[in-house]
């Protein structure tokens, strides 16, 4: 009987865009595009800018376009840049039970090597799914105890990474499970850099793309790697995880595709604020909520939402991507929580301040009982004069049972990419990802968005 490691590797070996099912390829798209929409102004960030500046070179062979950068560069230095600045607003999908954001090491990744290789739009959805599907899996197998000290978006995004590069590549089940193993030996990502706000995040998506293209075309060259780099005795599960579950791994496998459960952020922070955010922004719209009014604000919630979001006072504009008090502040004053709410000068203002302290955020048994089936969370707002509020938001917008259509993404891209893409770029690019298993060559689609 095969191993777990080599059925992930026969199944990306054989996966076939003619056996997608349409509503797969759809929700390929969809990811496509909403990468692309977080990834242009990721470009701008600070903390992106560094990275340019350490792996770009002029000179460089020009392989594979740095988004928004207006160059071109080798495979592995744009799956690193490209990683990076797609996690960097936080705008990015995730996957609920495996708590791991998906697209931003995967898409770099497939993107970087199919530009490389000239490969055409059908063969990046396919790889999309497949990464999609490897990194999934993983981050459900390994669990919550694994996500308690790795950012699962690293570790397991860098084995969907290599799965859709090793899939562009064409590479066949043994040097498909070589690539994993070459993956596995790389993955990492820690969560300590939350404790003092460092920029670290961004370095487990870019290093999970790049590392996982490096994994696949080592592989191309024969360079072997683990053949039970997840299940073996000192393999990925059982040096990362206390309560690991290696029937997760292929339960359904070609059957069901876990690309279908991922959901997309209309909110610019951490995917835990996200209910809290669409709780406090319905009441908000049914009483007409007065924040100079509000006498408290209580959020009920799971234990991992108040671990990583429940930062009562944020230093940083991204600090306060992973607040629940100030998002909810500034959904109360704004009444919208964009890219546009997280700056020093709101941060700063006194009101928000003062409505940061009247928030209080704490673990409901049952909602925790949930997780991560589901990231539920209960919001009752008190307000002077006696009067009490309450919305439970059990799916908050962009899940899957609440979901956001092609044009929702469409009108994000819009959104964020307008005034940093040349002028008639934007639409461009959401007409030509709308039908890219029509795109003769991804260079194509790359070559807008330079």
């Amino acid at each position: 009987m095969a191993g777990e490691s080599r059925t992930l590797a026969r199944f990306v070996a054989e996966l076939e865009f003619n056996k997608l099912p349409s509503d797969v390829i759809d929700r390929a798209k969809l990811c496509i595009l909403d990468l692309l929409a977080s990834a242009v102004p990721g470009s701008r960030a600070e903390a992106v800018n560094m990275m340019f500046n350490v792996a770009i070179h002029p000179g460089g062979r020009p392989e594979a376009t740095v988004i928004a950068k207006g160059v071109k560069a080798p495979c592995l230095m744009a799956a690193l840049v490209n990683g990076a600045m797609s996690h960097a607003v936080e705008m990015d999908d995730v996957h609920r039970g495996s708590i791991v954001h998906p697209a931003a090491p995967i898409i770099p990744a497939a993107l970087a090597v199919a530009e490389k290789e000239g490969a055409d739009g059908k063969t990046l959805i396919t790889a999309v799914v497949a990464g999609y599907d490897i990194a999934i899996r993983l981050g459900e197998c390994v669990g919550q105890s694994h996500y308690r000290f790795w950012h699962a978006t690293g570790t397991c995004g860098t084995f969907g990474a290599a799965a859709a590069a090793s899939k562009v590549l064409g590479l066949d089940e043994e040097r498909t499970l070589d690539a994993l193993g070459n993956a596995g030996d790389q993955a990492s990502g820690l969560w300590q850099f939350l404790k003092d706000g460092a920029m670290s995040k961004l370095l487990h998506t870019g290093k999970a793309a790049f590392d996982g293209v490096l994994a696949a075309l080592l592989a191309r060259e024969g360079f072997t790697g683990a053949k039970a780099i997840i299940e073996g005795e000192a393999g990925f599960c059982k040096a990362t995880s206390r309560d690991y579950d290696l029937s997760k791994l292929t339960s359904g496998l070609g059957e069901e595709f876990k690309i279908a459960e991922v959901s997309l952020k209309p909110y610019a922070s951490c995917r835990f604020t996200h209910a809290p955010i669409d709780a406090i922004l319905a009441l908000r719209g049914k009483y007409g909520i007065e924040p100079e009014h509000v006498k408290k604000v209580e959020v009920r919630t799971h234990n991992q939402a108040v671990r990583i979001a429940g930062n009562p006072r944020p230093r940083t504009p991204y600090e306060a991507k992973f607040s629940i008090h100030y998002c909810l502040a500034i959904a109360l004053m704004k009444g919208k929580v964009g890219l546009g709410e997280f700056t020093h000068e709101l941060l700063e203002d006194g009101r928000v301040r003062g409505l940061m302290e009247r928030v209080e955020v704490a673990v409901d048994p049952d909602i925790d009982a949930q997780f991560p089936t589901k990231w539920p969370a209960l919001v009752r707002v008190l307000m002077d004069d006696g009067t009490t509020y309450e919305e439970l938001v059990e799916y908050p917008r962009g899940d899957p049972e609440n979901p956001m259509t092609f044009a929702d993404v469409k009108a994000k891209f819009l959104d964020l990419a307008g005034g940093i893409l040349e002028e008639g770029t934007v639409e461009a690019v959401a007409k030509l990802v709308g039908r890219l298993e029509e795109l003769g060559d991804v260079g194509e689609l790359m070559e807008l968005l330079m």
